[in-house]
């Protein structure tokens, strides 16, 4: 009987252990992709998509290796499975023989922005294009479209094998053709364009060209909240969301010192607040205002202390935002976002590069952000929108001002979107001495798990900013002043004493002499 109760034992125990974890959109893809370009058409109406297109590998998770076609090597090709090729050039610039001989022999998966595709591509594709030199272009996938957009050289895909993505048309050309297509290992994107609905349209077919098949997550950032930040708003916001059942990311800036201060008292319990409120913690990565600057150099010891700081107030985060470039630093990436598995991909606003690199760090999970303002001109406002293919965030600034907020909260509220709750995925923070994590929706320090409490404790407002030194003779001096005070208040007394009877007597000899 005992043979058969340890049998049945050890067969639960195997099958607990087998049973795969959910894994989330930007879990699966974890394929190194070569990035080549053969230009980044500054100055032109394509600038910056090939930035738009690392954002988005990176919002899948996907490991980056950024190349210029001017600096390909001989073999390059054959040590990724995956390629993709960014065409900003006109289809008459030729490109590299040491490429085209490697593409020749290459049997992994190949995708292509922008037309000039070589003709064994062509072949693969069965494609068919026409052209159009100067259009404006409707661009219309799933829930998002956006019409009237200024194209150039506009590759129309007329005829095609494999999947279809999107459609677009325009007055010159008003049958509708796919914006995207690909079958098998091939895939063909003909417009890319940063700032526009492209650069979100573009993530649906590389979603399948990259494999990724878990379900992606749809998530509410609140950013911008710091230490000077209308906390009691900040707190309102929280208890209304929480009302609302809206779950919510919160990303908060690092504070480097002065943590005994009620200012940072005060913070600490505003971030436990939203932590009870159902959001989740996210911390920012410093703003660079210098690659020079001291601060650059001490950020692994000062963001590890921030990090320990939040375990001993009790506060969980679970991830970092960063603008995609300190994914492309060895510095960056190496001192400060090391600590996380998990991130937000910001897009850059000011590139501080301290160490650059041409491979990416990939997190264990990301999420991709877009702001709210950018997402609405796409959109239908108060319309449900389906998730995009990869981990999404929605980004909202936190105002200061009490009816901007009320503003927001409206929007929240009253859109039918569904949002996910991010603590719900497993993220992993670690320091020295900290380590964080959440597991099912639960928040754990060390591995213990805290205790929510959405008691906001009162801050003492007296505190001393400058403690007074300690003045060695101190004592001294202070007999020796009151001394000399004593002295010289004896002496102007004596001294007026003086004037008054020498005033007197010499007053009473003139009133003599005048008398006689």
């Amino acid at each position: 009987m005992r043979k058969v109760y340890l049998f049945v034992t050890l067969l639960v125990l195997f099958c607990t252990l087998s049973v795969p974890r959910q894994t989330s959109a930007a879990e699966s893809a974890k394929d190194p992709v070569l990035l080549l370009y053969d230009s980044k058409a500054l100055k032109t109406p394509q600038e910056g998509n090939v930035e738009a297109l690392q954002r988005l590998l990176a919002g899948f998770s996907t490991p980056v290796t950024l190349l210029s076609l001017e600096q390909y090597k001989e073999g390059k090709l054959h040590s990724f499975n995956k390629v993709i090729l960014v065409r900003n050039k006109s289809d008459e610039w030729i490109l590299p023989d040491a490429f085209l001989q490697d593409l020749k022999a290459y049997s992994g998966k190949y995708m292509q922005i922008g037309s000039g595709l070589p003709t064994s591509i062509q072949q693969a594709l069965h494609l068919q294009e026409q052209h159009t030199v100067d259009d404006t272009m409707n661009l219309k996938i799933s829930d998002l479209n956006q019409t009237s957009i200024p194209v150039s050289n506009m590759a129309w895909v007329t005829s095609f094998e494999g999947k279809s993505y999107g459609t677009v048309k325009s007055s010159k050309h008003p049958s509708e053709a796919p914006y995207s297509i690909a079958n098998g290992n091939y895939g063909y994107i003909p417009y890319l364009s940063k700032g526009n609905v492209s650069e979100l349209a573009a993530s649906y077919v590389l979603k399948d060209w990259l494999e990724v098949s878990a379900a992606p997550q749809h998530y509410v950032l609140i950013s911008d909240i710091f230490p000077f930040s209308n906390l009691e708003l900040v707190n309102a916001m929280a208890d209304q969301l929480y009302e609302a059942g809206i779950p919510f990311v919160a990303s908060i800036q690092p504070v480097f010192s002065n943590w005994d201060y009620p200012a940072m008292q005060r913070y600490m319990e505003t971030l436990k607040h939203l932590q009870a409120r159902n959001g989740s913690i996210i911390v920012q990565t410093p703003i660079v205002a210098s690659t020079d600057s001291p601060d650059v150099s001490k950020l692994r010891n000062e963001l590890g202390s921030f990090l320990d700081h939040l375990a001993s107030s009790g506060i969980v985060p679970l991830g970092v935002s960063a603008e995609m470039y300190w994914t492309y630093d060895k510095h960056y990436a190496s001192d400060g976002l090391s600590f996380f598995d998990s991130g937000l991909i910001l897009p850059n606003k000011a590139v501080q590069y301290r160490d650059p690199s041409d491979t990416a760090v990939a997190f264990h999970s990301t999420v991709y952000t877009i702001d709210a303002k950018e997402l609405l001109r796409y959109s239908d406002e108060g319309n449900s929108l389906n998730p995009l293919p990869m981990n999404t965030a929605i980004v909202y600034r936190f105002p200061n001002d009490p009816s901007k907020l009320e503003t927001l909260l409206t929007t929240l509220t009253s859109s039918w979107t569904t949002y996910d709750d991010y603590k719900n995925g497993e993220h992993s923070v670690q320091t020295s001495a900290s380590k964080f994590s959440s597991q099912n929706g639960h928040l754990l320090i060390n591995g213990q798990s805290i205790q929510l409490n959405n008691r906001i404790q009162d801050i003492d407002p007296a505190h001393v900013y400058v403690q007074q030194e300690v003045k060695s003779l101190s004592g001294l001096f202070s007999v020796q002043n009151k001394i000399l005070i004593v002295l010289i208040g004896t002496s102007l007394f004596l001294f007026g004493l003086f004037l008054i009877i020498g005033h007197r007597m010499y007053k009473r000899k003139y009133m003599q002499s005048w008398r006689q």
